[in-house]
């Protein structure tokens, strides 16, 4: 899928959505892991997967309609799922075997759900997101700056465990001053997040750090 992110802003960095993909695949990963392994809550690693690597397949018959203009308004966001669907009928249906079909409508054009599976799908498209955008605001393209923002502002709404972990602690690799960068939103709730040790002791086959 060579569909290119972010067609209408100019970037340093060319990225298309079958990188942005393998990315998010990644970064779910990661985060189902600390879900389960520092966090001990239930995850099912292969639906996080198939939910990744499927979660922007839709995009190849539709192309990539930028998140803004597909919440602009209510009717908007309806008229883009009406049209997700019919791509999803009219091209890539046929191209599954039968008894796949089910499973893959929900993971092309419902990843993002309630379960903890959803979510860390929503929260890897979004942490992929910020490390697109620091990326290029680092390459002097003050353009991702509000996207920085808008992300940033979405990441702290998203309830998991692995979030508040991230945030607190994986954030700073970035090396940039956070407040500047992500917002005083964020690093106000960085702020407040405190983690009891005591939760890592039982940890014996990955480190409680980074």
């Amino acid at each position: 899928m060579e569909i290119k992110r972010y067609q209408n802003k100019y970037c340093f960095k060319k990225r298309s959505v079958a990188e942005h993909m393998w990315s998010v695949s990644k970064i779910a990963e990661g985060l189902a892991i600390w879900e389960s392994k520092k966090f001990k809550n239930k995850v099912d690693m292969a639906k996080v997967l198939q939910k990744a690597i499927n979660h922007d397949m839709i995009e190849q018959t539709t192309g990539d309609i930028l998140g803004p203009t597909k919440k602009k308004t209510p009717a908007m966001k309806e008229a883009v799922e009406e049209i997700e669907e019919l791509a999803f009928n009219e091209v890539i249906e046929k191209e599954l075997p039968k008894s796949w079909r089910n499973q893959f409508r929900s993971y092309i054009l419902n990843p993002k759900t309630d379960d903890i599976e959803g979510q860390i799908i929503r929260a890897a498209d979004i942490i992929d997101t910020i490390i697109e955008s620091i990326e290029e605001i680092k390459l002097g393209n003050d353009i991702f700056k509000a996207v920085l923002l808008d992300s940033s502002k979405s990441l702290i709404q998203v309830d998991l465990v692995s979030v508040r972990y991230f945030i607190k602690y994986a954030i700073t690799d970035f090396e940039v001053d956070i407040e500047e960068y992500f917002g005083k939103e964020l690093h106000d709730f960085r702020e407040s997040l405190n983690f009891d040790p005591k939760v890592f002791e039982a940890c014996q086959d990955i480190g409680s750090d980074l």
